[in-house]
């Protein structure tokens, strides 16, 4: 749940992007691009023709074509402004823009100098993050750094290496963050006002890695940097768009409610949602979207209806109910109210949500529906008219109602098909993900176990011998079972054991660690046996009421729901 918040912030997602593609457009450090038309023919410019992308593709190429002919441009220029429009159509044929940007980096006449392999570079890995060849975007991104540092280009050296490290992010959370950090600290370095938006940008992309982490310390950390950032820029840049700061402030103080709450500082959480409520732009929809995230980990209730009530009514007003954002509002939802104990209630959005993934094919059955209702109620209408005086007629009433009966019982039984349905691929989809999840957590346990005893670390060590003692069922479905016996058990502390399992299990906590294995076991005997779930609760560690709220936070679906996917 706690990704599916952040997938609000989407917008904030976007400005890295824009920026970028800014940055290309106007090219390396104030320079413009070789080969750029000026004077009575800047009508074959690029920046005359991109405003044509989205629309008019087929003129655009025409115009470079001809700029190329008339010699207003060079090969290099035209084949990279090519390889721009291929990339921004809708649609994008990245192979072919990827031709272009390599006939540019293979030219010999004219050969491309050191400004057209950068800008070159940049489009070389947002294609390769597009065509998922996230090795050769990673290759070009430091190429790119290379360039751009003999030139004593810091702005794009730092940008390439943000690229580089966001890129390996995707691959493998953590393993991007000495490029990431590379970045940040050439844009310290530097005095130029023109690079404080990029650099606020980053600042927030790389924060967002360290919440997705689960860092929210450095996530905190970097934030209130690019608040500070922000600040800078509202002194230092005066043409900044309108709006754009308070715009800024509101996504930040968003970011660091969420974080100030994980890590425990209530305080200061309370204060950062205190100043966006401050800003003009608390009170757009989209960023009361936002918002509503940390009052529901903070479980102010009366907000969180206050919020969703105005959103609701925001985005039928907009005939949005069909959506995934407004999927995601609901989904948010859910998730504060169980927050706040209104269990049934929760359920009930959840199944809103599971509803709305089915949303178009539902909305055009609606309309069918409705449609053929209509027809039924005027064909009725009429019937009743025409046999007012005849003694059939309560008869002929009684038929039509007993076949709308009918048919709404067989709509009725059809609707509860297609949901169990849906419900039941989603079980399997979460049953895959559950198996291939726990397949990777035995294996990194397996890899601790190879490795010669001493090549670990004292906390290593210590882990290895915790995962000896949890292969005994009889211990960890003890209900009795917490830190203090599991250190007894290791014969050290009970604080080393925490930071044992912390440093090793991927941040869990001990009793988080013992509820893992706890309902692996329990899933095991629902999936082999036929006992009832109140037994394997019992028989698992867990009391009855725990069990369900436990299984379904780890495997995010009910035990009996577990039972019917993973005995087919």
């Amino acid at each position: 749940m706690e990704n599916n918040s952040l997938r609000s912030w989407r917008l904030f997602a976007l400005l890295p992007v824009v920026l970028t593609v800014l940055v290309l457009m106007s090219g390396c450090s104030g320079k413009g691009a070789p080969g750029q038309v000026a004077g009575a023919d800047s009508i074959y410019s690029w920046e005359n023709i991109r405003q044509y992308c989205m629309q008019e593709p087929e003129r655009c190429f025409a115009m470079v074509d001809s700029a190329q002919k008339a010699g207003y441009v060079d090969a290099n220029y035209a084949n990279w402004m090519r390889a721009q429009i291929y990339m921004t159509t809708p649609g994008g044929d990245m192979e072919k823009a990827r031709e272009c940007c390599m006939e540019i980096l293979n030219n010999t006449n004219p050969a491309p100098d050191s400004l057209q392999y950068v800008k070159t570079y940049h489009l070389l890995v947002g294609i390769g993050m597009n065509m998922g060849a996230y090795q050769e975007a990673i290759e070009y991104a430091s190429k790119g750094a290379k360039i751009a540092h003999e030139n004593g280009w810091n702005g794009e050296e730092a940008e390439f290496y943000f690229k580089a490290g966001d890129v390996m992010e995707h691959v493998q959370k953590g393993s991007g963050t000495e490029y990431l950090d590379r970045s940040l600290n050439l844009f310290r370095g530097t005095s130029n006002p023109q690079a404080l938006p990029l650099f606020a940008s980053h600042l927030g992309s790389i924060a967002r890695f360290a919440v997705n982490s689960g860092d929210y310390a450095r996530a905190l950390a970097l934030t209130n940097e690019r608040l500070e950032v922000t600040e800078r820029i509202a002194r230092e840049i005066p043409t900044a768009p309108a709006g754009y700061i308070d715009d800024q402030k509101a996504y930040i103080y968003c970011i660091m409610a969420y974080c100030q709450w994980q890590l425990g500082d209530k305080a200061a959480a309370r204060r950062s949602a205190e100043a966006f409520e401050q800003t003009q732009a608390s009170r757009t929809p989209e960023h009361m979207n936002d918002m509503l995230t940390y009052y529901s980990l903070a479980g102010e209730g009366e907000r969180i209806r206050q919020i969703y009530d105005r959103l609701e009514p925001y985005f039928r007003a907009k005939g949005d109910t069909i959506s995934a954002e407004y999927a995601g509002l609901v989904q948010t939802y859910a998730y504060g109210l169980d927050k706040l104990g209104r269990g049934h209630e929760a359920f009930e959005q959840m199944d809103r949500y599971c509803v709305l993934s089915d949303s178009l094919v539902q909305r055009e059955r609606q309309a069918e529906t409705l449609k053929y209702a209509q027809q039924m109620k005027t064909q009725e209408k009429e019937m009743q008219l025409k046999d007012e005086k005849a003694k059939t007629t309560i008869y002929r009433i009684i038929s039509v109602s007993a076949i709308l009966i009918i048919l709404l019982i067989v709509y009725l039984l059809w609707r509860s098909y297609k949901y169990n349905k849906v419900l039941a691929d989603k079980n399997r989809r979460l049953l895959a993900e559950i198996e291939d999840r726990e397949r990777h957590e035995q294996q990194a346990i397996e890899q601790l176990e190879a490795v010669p005893e001493a090549e670990l670390t004292a906390q290593q060590q210590l882990y290895r011998r915790l995962c000896e003692l949890m292969k005994d069922p009889n211990l960890f479905t003890d209900p009795d079972l917490d830190r203090g016996r599991l250190a007894q058990l290791l014969g050290t502390n009970e604080h080393y054991v925490t930071d044992a399992i912390s440093a090793c299990a991927d941040g869990k906590s001990v009793s988080g660690f013992l509820n893992e294995y706890r309902v692996r076991h329990a899933a095991h005997l629902l999936a082999t046996t036929t006992d009832s779930v109140a037994l394997i609760a019992e028989l698992s560690g867990f009391s009855r009421s725990s069990f369900f709220r436990i299984f379904g936070e780890i495997y995010g679906m009910s035990p009996s729901d577990y039972r019917k996917v993973a005995k087919k």
